[in-house]
């Protein structure tokens, strides 16, 4: 009994040369790049959207955690916007600026990619958790990327509720 390695001529899966022709590949490629320019934009703005997003849900979560260290401290906790900039901390002498003898509890700065409607703006917690701010309530927080192609609004509807998150900026 003998075994051959060669490949059988009258076997059809193995005639001619195999892969693929220039049109077969040129086709190909064309279909690809077509679908990615229609695809690339809609990343940029799904990416765009969710930055925003981010970033409100952010302010929101650092209003919150002001608050909640307000009541858990039993002291006034102040939220500082400046710019992209934000700083959580205990203001010692609550004059609402930052002189040295606060104490930092947090702070951070939001992505390039976001302005702030108000370049600084403040809020106070108090220890009961009643909230002040540098704003007239209702006080709103308008969100917009960099080209202006989205928004979210973060409004206080009153001094002692919760902060909303809106898709519009009035």
């Amino acid at each position: 009994m003998t075994f051959s390695t060669k490949l059988s001529a009258h076997c059809p899966a193995f005639r001619g040369e195999g892969g693929f022709t220039l049109v077969e590949l040129l086709t190909t490629v064309a279909i690809a790049v077509i679908l990615a320019a229609i695809a690339v934009p809609s990343f940029r703005a799904v990416n765009r959207n969710m930055t925003i997003r981010g970033t409100a849900d952010e302010l929101v979560a650092n209003i919150q955690f002001a608050r909640s260290e307000a009541i858990r401290t039993n002291r006034t906790v102040t939220l500082s916007l400046n710019g992209r900039t934000w700083q959580v901390f205990i203001d010692t002498n609550n004059n609402h600026v930052l002189d040295g003898s606060e104490v930092l509890l947090r702070e951070g700065t939001y992505s390039e990619l976001i302005t702030a409607q108000s370049p600084s703006m403040w809020f106070n917690f108090a220890p009961v958790g009643t909230i002040t701010s540098s704003l007239t309530f209702p006080a709103d927080i308008c969100l917009t990327t960099e080209d202006n192609q989205a928004q979210r609004l973060v409004r206080f509807p009153a001094r002692a509720s919760s902060p909303v998150i809106q898709t519009l900026c009035p």
